[in-house]
Parts: structure tokens; sequence; C-alpha cells
């Protein structure tokens, strides 16, 4: 095997491939496989972490301590890593070789792949992305793309306080479940997910939270059995003093992610999923406005304690259709349009 065809990666960095979905090319002769990739080494700066900790103990009152430490030092710790920039990723998507470009000063790497579209590789056929490692590393990096074809019903949810209880609205309970305690499921989402996954909706989650947390938010959804098939985070220059304001609303990233998926599968009829805790009811309805006939139906999950949320995302929805949305506080009034 030649240098060419491996990853230029070391035992001590840290490779995470994201899951994404493919679509078919204008002509219907190939799928686009977007590729993403994340290259960083994990760091244990005991100077950085006491200044957080530091930090948030002054501010909002929050201590490590031993029960919880296991949560809050990976999680910190990956908001510290140190991004590689100049890797080169090599992955083997069913049988096929694929280069990404060199990894950017924040350590990433995306590029979409063309496959033909041949009876083995059909829509919803899920392939396994692996990378392509050197024969001294043993370890096995792995992802999956879903081939959603140009028709059907499709998912677009955001993550926190939809699926995951975060307390967005209170920023003192936003760190503490973000960094202290084990992620918590909103009850009963898993199950209205997998209804919609079960009628062959692929789950798009576009969320306003930062890359640095894919790996425990993948961990999450494996754990919950939370059906993913597509994870879009912001990406943010963190320093010390952002490391309070890694959650700041989504209104100005996530209108182009949605917009990006909506682009790539014109003839799908989406259904949207938020909650009252941000600015979703807002976003959503913007896109409904843009794209009336792919909007197909627009929930938002009312946040316990967000009467001034909830009035707002009212207000926001108040001019669509009453039959094509809904604020729901149990999420059994989920359902296929």
């Amino acid at each position: 095997m030649s240098a060419t065809e491996i990853s230029t990666i070391r035992r001590d960095e840290a490779l995470v491939l994201l899951p994404a979905t493919a679509h078919q090319s204008e002509d219907g002769r190939h799928w686009i496989v977007p590729l993403h990739a994340w290259v960083y080494e994990p760091q244990q700066s005991f100077f950085r972490r006491k200044l957080f900790v530091e930090l948030l103990e002054a501010k909002h009152d929050l201590h490590v301590t031993t029960d919880n430490a296991r949560f809050f030092d990976p999680r910190v710790n990956l908001l510290l890593a140190d991004n590689k920039p100049g890797r080169t990723i090599v992955v083997d998507i069913a049988g096929t070789r694929a280069t990404l470009p060199l990894t950017g000063d924040n350590g990433h790497s995306r590029v979409e792949v063309q496959l033909p579209v041949d009876a083995a590789a059909r829509g919803g056929a899920i392939l396994k992305i692996r990378a392509v490692l050197p024969p001294s590393d043993p370890r096995t990096i792995e992802t999956r793309t879903r081939l959603v074809g140009p028709t059907g019903l499709s998912v677009i949810s955001d993550i926190d306080d939809t699926v995951k209880i975060t307390n967005v609205i209170e920023r003192r309970r936003l760190l503490e479940s973000t960094f202290y305690k084990p992620f918590e499921a909103v009850a009963g989402m898993a199950d209205a997910y997998g209804r919609l996954s079960a009628a062959g909706a692929p789950v798009h989650y576009v969320s306003s939270s930062p890359w640095h947390l894919a790996q425990p938010l993948l961990e999450f959804f494996s754990a919950e059995r939370l059906p993913l098939s597509a994870l879009t985070l912001k990406h943010i220059r963190l320093t010390d003093e952002t490391l309070l304001n890694i959650f700041l609303p989504g209104r100005e990233t996530k209108p182009p992610a949605i917009e990006a998926i909506l682009a790539d599968y014109p003839d799908r009829e989406f259904v949207l999923i938020g909650d009252s805790g941000e600015d979703d009811a807002e976003v959503y309805a913007e896109a409904h406005d843009r794209h009336p006939e792919q909007i197909a139906r627009i929930y938002i999950r009312k946040v316990s304690g967000d009467a001034r949320g909830i009035e707002r995302a009212a207000k926001a929805l108040a001019g669509i259709e009453a039959s094509r949305w809904k604020l729901f506080d149990d999420p059994r009034q989920i359902e296929a349009p």
C-alpha cells in the first residue's frame, strides 16, 4: 500500500468521520456522497482546565466533583482539542477509495464523492465508510451514509431541548447539563422518531451545538436509539473567554444548513421538529415561507417553564395554515403527514 492510499494521521491523533446522507445527481446516474472528517489531538491541559473550572465556579457556582469529573473532563478536553491541519484522510466506501482534501486550520475536511447508481446501491441502502489507516494503526474508524432517493419524507430536527434536555433558556442549567451530567433524552422522542424512521424518513439533525461535542452526541444518539442519518453542528473559534457562549442562538447558522438540505432534495417533503426554547419556530417559519411546497409539517416542543417562548413560537407560526404546524408537549402528537 503506497503512502497516497492511506490516511496520514498519527496514532495519538483522533479522527472522527461524520454521518451524512447521499443524494442523486440531477441526471440520476450517480449518488453524491458527502464526506466530512475532523482530526484533532486530545488535550489534557491542567492550566486551561483550571481556568474553566474557576470560571464556572465563580460565575455559576458549578463545581467539579469526584462523581461528575467523568463527564466534565472528557467534554472540556474536546473543547481544548488541538486541531490538526494538513492531514490527508483516505476512506473506503463500499469498495471505492476516496481522498479528502487536506484538513484545514480547524482540523476539518469535506468533499463530495460520486458513486454510480446501480442495483447494489439504490435508495434506502446504507453504505459503510471506513478510514484507511496505516498498517501500524489497529483502530477501526467508521461512519455510514444513507442513500436517500429524490422523493419521499424526511425529517430535519434540532437537538438541544428537542431530543436532549439541555435547558438552553437557563444558562447555569445549560452548562450543568452539557459538562457535568450524563446527557438526558426527552422522554418519548426516540419512539416518535422511530415511527417516522420506520416509515422511511431519514433524520437530519441541525443544531447550534459546536462540532467539538460531535462524538459524545453520536454516542448519545446510539445509546438512546434515536434515528440518525446526518448531523450538522456549528463551527466556533474557541478561546477561554468564549467557553460560556458556545450555545449562542443558531439563527445565523441553522438557516444555511437547512437550505442546503432542501436544495439536495427538492422533490422530498420535510417535517421540521424543534422547541420553543430557541428560535426554531422563527427559523422554520422562514423556511416554510421560502419553500411551502417542501415543508409539510412543523412541530415545536413546548419547553416546560418557557411561557414566553411558547407564545413567541405560536406568533411566529401564526401565518401558516393551522393544519401544518403544532406546538406539542406529548411526542405522541408527532405524526407523518
